[in-house]
């Protein structure tokens, strides 16, 4: 159900792109500094650094499996990935657009990181951030989206 979301999350998010073409500069500030969490948190091997960008009842939904509920849920959740993954030898994370409607940023981009013993990890992802009570921005809900690279 959920790749079916994602033609309609980016169709809202273009129009929605037409709607204000401006993020708020403290959601660009809190978004960035999530992606460089991410990446800092997968060369360090710390689930707790990828959990803390989520908002307390975020939904994250990996590419093959059911969609986990809840920051301990998914900081559980990153945990396992990375004590099978290894800490990353390289790690990055390229955003290619962002639109805002009201308190949600939706962003999409692509994330890659290489192991140190070689696995790779990497794909396309949608993210929806959302402002939270005290002003900060957290995710509110991630999902990959399906590359359309030829296999």
């Amino acid at each position: 159900m959920i790749h079916r979301l994602a033609p309609a999350l980016l169709a809202a998010a273009a129009c929605c792109f037409a709607q204000s073409g401006r993020i708020d500069p403290a959601a660009r500030k809190d978004i960035d500094a999530g992606n460089r969490a991410w990446v800092e948190a997968m060369k360090q091997g710390t689930a707790a650094m990828v959990a803390a960008t989520y908002a307390e009842d975020a939904v994250d939904c990996p590419p093959a499996g059911e969609c986990i509920r809840g920051r301990a849920a998914i900081q559980a959740y990153f945990q396992e990935r990375m004590a099978k993954f290894g800490r990353a030898r390289t790690a990055s994370v390229t955003s290619l657009g962002s639109v805002q409607q009201g308190d949600f940023v939706y962003e999409w981009g692509r994330a890659e990181a290489v192991s140190e013993n070689g696995q790779k990890l990497n794909g396309r992802y949608l993210t929806a951030w959302r402002k939270q009570p005290d002003g900060s921005w957290k995710i509110f809900r991630n999902m990959p989206i399906p590359d359309d690279r030829p296999r």
